[in-house]
Order: structure tokens, then sequence, then C-alpha cells
């Protein structure tokens, strides 16, 4: 695999990756705190980021790709009760526009929709009186995304099954303040059709610590820190990746409108990325309660 086509792939995996800010592994502040059984939500996001820089194994590549991403997800959850214990099913789909540009090169874009996650998380601590919850998540990723093995770089589909576990703590302090604490491992099957090699990806591990306090009644600001580590890549059991070191802030302002209708503007900007794109850019997001 030659050095263009290896960066060319770090770019849309990074890209597709950071477009996926609806995931499970990027919650927004107070996403864990449960709504009561019997309420459906649907959220919709649109995002918009770009590349500020390129890195292969922690260094900058001069000229390297760069990465623009546009994105719609679609987010419906349904909150129950089994067994005394509040249960929310949710199924996440996203659409992705992607365009990479290598020097010399035309650019490449990508529009599709790609792979569905379905998820169900269960509180097992849901003390609104003391403020603490503490809820376990596990999601599938199925591969029901556009993907040819030809165009595996540019695919919005991965052709592999993955599966997620998240581990969420939340605790309120005075009236309005929230402090949270999320772990998330992340385990991938193999892609036994990446232009006639098989793709292996070692488990990845994120780590993310949240807060948010009211400015006024209605509207809240937050900000997320996230660590990622893992996630280590091989080809027919050549490396191609090394193991992630990656940490992102963001920041954000959500306003409840009603009962029902809420809006929030988030900000994400990578601090450091161990392989491919830095990303920065903004995620708009609305929530309708019903």
């Amino acid at each position: 695999m030659t050095m263009m086509r290896t960066m060319r792939r770090f770019a849309l995996a990074a890209a597709l990756a950071a477009a996926g800010t609806a995931h499970a592994g990027d919650p927004s502040a107070r996403d864990w705190i449960p709504a009561p059984p019997g309420t459906s939500v649907f959220a919709t996001y649109l995002l918009g980021l770009s590349s500020h820089g390129f890195y292969d194994r922690g260094e900058r590549v001069p000229d390297g790709p760069t990465v623009d991403v546009q994105g719609l997800v679609l987010r419906p959850m349904y909150f129950s009760e089994i067994l005394g214990k509040t249960v929310q099913y949710e199924l996440i789909l996203p659409a992705l526009r992607t365009t990479i540009g290598v020097s010399g090169m035309p650019d490449d874009r990508v529009t599709g929709v790609g792979d569905a996650q379905l998820g169900a998380a269960v509180w097992f601590v849901n003390n609104e009186q003391t403020k603490t919850w503490f809820a376990w998540e596990p999601f599938i990723t199925v591969p029901t995304g556009l993907y040819r093995g030809g165009q595996a770089d540019v695919s919005p589909g991965k052709h592999r099954w993955t599966t997620l576990q998240d581990f969420a703590f939340v605790q309120g302090i005075g009236e309005s303040t929230f402090l949270e604490a999320v772990a998330e491992f992340e385990f991938f099957g193999d892609n036994d059709n990446y232009y006639g090699s098989t793709l292996k990806k070692s488990p990845a591990i994120r780590l993310m610590a949240l807060a948010s306090t009211n400015i006024t009644e209605s509207t809240y600001v937050g900000m997320r820190y996230r660590y990622e580590t893992g996630g280590r890549e091989k080809v027919d059991g050549v490396e191609m990746v090394s193991r992630a070191n990656n940490h992102q802030l963001a920041f954000e302002v959500t306003h409840q409108i009603n009962d029902a209708n809420q809006v929030q503007l988030q900000y994400i900007h990578d601090l450091k990325v161990e392989n491919g794109p830095r990303m920065r850019g903004v995620q708009l997001r609305y929530v309708y309660a019903f």
C-alpha cells in the first residue's frame, strides 16, 4: 500500500470517526440523565468539521491530506421501565459528506449513509433526590452502510460488526451543576474485504469527563474532555495505524425552549491526534420529546 493511499485512508477513517459526534462515545452534558419511562425522544444532529493539521504517529505531516465533513445524524429514542429499572432504546443513523484533499491529486468527495447503531441503556442508579445516576449501555454497530471493497477508503460503511460498552456516572451538585464520567470500550470485527485483504483493529478505549451548569433557568453551558487510546490497525498482519493517543475538548450551550423542544450548539476541537487529521468544527442538535 502506497504512502499516498495510506494517508488517504487515515484521513477518511479519522474523519468518519470525528463526524460521529452523535456516537455513543461522544455524549453531551446531561445525556445520561434519563427521561421518565414512556417518553419518546427524537434527536437530529447537523455538523460541520474541518482539519487543521494531519499527523502520522504523533508527527505532523507536511502538506498532509485535508478533510472536511458535513453530516446529518438521526437518533430516535424511547424510555421504558423493566423490573423497576429505567431502560432506553435507541437507533443512530448517520449520513455523511466527506471531502478529502491530497496535494497533487483531485479532491475525493464521499456522500452516503453510514452503519446503523442499536443501543439499549439500563440505569442501575436513578436517584433524582440525590441527583445520582449510573448507567450501562451496550451498542451494536451493524454493517448496513454503503461499502465497496475496491473503494474501501471512501466507503461510508465499515464492512464489519462492532460492539460498544458504555458506563456512565452522573452526580449533581447544588441547584444546577452536574459532573459526569464516562468510560467506553469498543471491540471491532474484521473487515475481510479491504482491497482484497483483511483489516483487523484492536479494541479502543475512550474516557470522558463532563461538567455543566445553568446560566439561566432554561439555558446551561457545558464542556467535555475526551481521551482515546487503542485502535491499532493491521492489514494482513502488517501494522498500518499505531495505537491512538488522542485528546479532545468540546464546549456547548443548550437551551430548553419548552418542555418538548431543546436546541444545542457545540464546538469541537481536537487538542492532539496520534494518527490522522486534527478536526475542529461545530454541531447543532435539535431534540423533540413527546
